[in-house]
């Protein structure tokens, strides 16, 4: 009887031994660089948008120069940041696939007014070009009354400018733009948080009172609006810079006429309250081709859903 060898299947070959390692080895060097591949190219998506944008702006601000010193030589230098401003919205818009929607945009004609809105990043000057009236200016750090071109179109279009290290100075400023505005029936724009927030989520910062003595001694009202959080859009933390429609809510204009400095802390909490809640209810900012999201406050705590989510559980 012929004997089976035995041998010949009972140990892989080598070859054959190496086969999943090596499989698993290419598959991880491929995932990897997959990685790389989106991480780089949503940073260089990021920085492309960014030099566009720069670029609009200091185009705008160049013609805004020009168009300074034309207005002002026939009186109407205050409507120099309203030219700018709508173009430097339709330019960016069309450029890099932006829309701001404004609720209640009628209220913004109220003037004269202190204007005040929620600070969050870079992408606030965009927001400025959709709202920002006619017969209205801005009120801005001192040291960007030197940056060049941007610096030079702000001084020259009557942009008022505040010295944070001299209250004094600040306050004699903010005089000066009371009694600029008053005369013409126009608004000041600010943002009473002072410094830009950053957050990825639905949020404010405490207020500062600025605003809120500049409108109590005119006796003017405030109108308040809040934007839909842009961090989906424009990050410069995440190095998000995607198309998308920004959310705008203009408030109810509150009234100062009685009020008295003693009146002011209040004033500044109750709006601070009001815009915050304001600021909740409009949640973040719509990506294109991502779902809507809805944003909620429990707690002190913001949770954000999606909005086919929230409607199954009606």
């Amino acid at each position: 009887m012929d004997s089976i060898d035995t041998t010949s299947t009972s140990t892989p070959t080598p070859s054959s031994a190496g086969t999943l390692p090596s499989i698993l080895c290419a598959l991880a060097i491929i995932f990897a660089t997959m990685c790389f591949i989106n991480r780089t190219g949503k940073a260089i998506k990021f920085y492309v948008k960014g030099f566009v944008a720069l670029t609009v702006i200091l185009f705008s601000a160049s013609y805004g120069m020009v168009a300074s010193i034309f207005l002002s030589m026939v009186g109407r230098t205050h409507y120099a940041q309203y030219s700018v401003a709508r173009l430097y919205y339709t330019l960016l818009s069309f450029l890099l696939g932006l829309r701001i929607d404004v609720d209640r945009p009628e209220i913004l004609s109220k003037l004269p007014a202190v204007l005040i809105c929620n600070h969050q990043s870079e992408m606030d000057i965009y927001v400025l070009g959709k709202v920002f009236p006619p017969n209205c200016t801005v009120t801005s750090k001192k040291s960007l009354m030197y940056v060049p071109i941007l610096g030079w179109f702000m001084y020259l279009s009557g942009t008022f400018f505040l010295d944070r290290a001299n209250r004094e100075e600040s306050v004699h400023t903010l005089d000066l733009a009371l009694k600029d505005l008053k005369e013409r029936e126009g608004g000041v724009y600010m943002f009473p948080e002072g410094t830009r927030s950053y957050s990825s989520t639905p949020t404010l910062l405490p207020f500062k009172k600025g605003a809120f003595h500049l409108a109590v001694q005119g006796q003017i009202p405030i109108i308040p609006l809040v934007v839909s959080n842009t961090s989906n859009i424009y990050s410069l933390k995440l190095h998000n810079f995607n198309r998308g429609t920004i959310k705008v809510r203009v408030l109810d204009p509150i009234p100062t006429v009685g009020l008295t400095k003693d009146d002011v802390s209040k004033l500044c909490h109750d709006t601070e309250e009001k815009m915050r809640a304001a600021v909740m209810a409009l949640g973040m900012s719509e990506v294109r081709g991502e779902p809507k999201k809805t944003t909620h406050l429990v707690g002190n705590t913001t949770y954000d859903e999606s909005a086919p989510l929230l409607s199954s559980h009606k």
